[in-house]
């Protein structure tokens, strides 16, 4: 069984501080008032590796900036990429737009495709409008190698 994600030591714990703002009482992203975080693990399996089969070890994190229509009201963004390797998809219109529609979430790389089309479904949902009486949405999916 893994270590509990809380049970390893942050960042600022270490010494090492980003920026030179105190941190909130959590030290959180989840601080920021109205931004919630989900994550799924998803576990399936065991043994020895058999492609498309198993085991299973991943898992997707979500971002939602607040809690309303993300569409309906958008939220200033950036991005920055650092090795330009990963896998990512909806960062060149951010940099263009600077705005964020939709939840923002990362994934391991060969689901970011899939996550991509989740976060669409998701903004439809939200907003009917989407690609009828207006434009597309632009979802942000970042990934992280979990090979």
């Amino acid at each position: 069984m893994g270590v509990s994600p809380r049970a390893r030591p942050r960042a600022r714990e270490l010494g090492l501080a980003v920026g030179e703002l105190p941190p909130g009482p959590l030290n959180a992203i989840t601080d920021v008032a109205g931004v919630r975080v989900g994550h799924t693990t998803l576990i399936v399996g065991e043994g020895p590796l058999c492609p498309g089969h198993g085991p299973v070890r991943t898992g997707v994190t979500v971002i939602l900036p607040h809690g309303d229509n993300l569409f309906g009201q958008k939220v200033r963004a950036a991005v920055h990429t650092i090795n330009g390797i990963g896998k990512a998809c909806g960062f060149e219109e951010v940099r263009e737009v600077g705005v964020i529609e939709a939840p923002i979430a990362l994934t391991n790389t060969l689901n970011v495709g899939l996550v991509d089309d989740a976060l669409v479904q998701y903004a439809i949902r939200q907003s009917p409008e989407i690609g009828v009486r207006t434009g597309t949405v632009n979802v942000v999916v970042g990934e992280c190698n979990d090979g």
